[in-house]
């Protein structure tokens, strides 16, 4: 495959590669949201990697649109 074909494969999966995103972000937030409710509070620090693959995944959807 060439660099033209890998750019078009990479760019025609962003929609798909967006959604796993936020359903990664979705997993880690109720992941974190559960850890604290058992009282667990090191599952707060999941926060984080949620916060990045929602930015990220929005980032990727921004890109599809333009």
């Amino acid at each position: 495959m060439d660099m033209k074909g890998l750019a078009s494969y990479t760019h025609s999966h962003d929609r798909a590669r967006a959604t796993v995103r936020c359903g990664v972000g979705t997993w880690l937030l109720a992941l974190a949201a559960y850890t604290c409710y058992s009282g667990v509070w090191w599952g707060a620090l999941l926060l984080a990697p949620a916060a990045l693959h929602f930015y990220l995944g929005y980032r990727l959807l921004r890109n599809v649109q333009a």
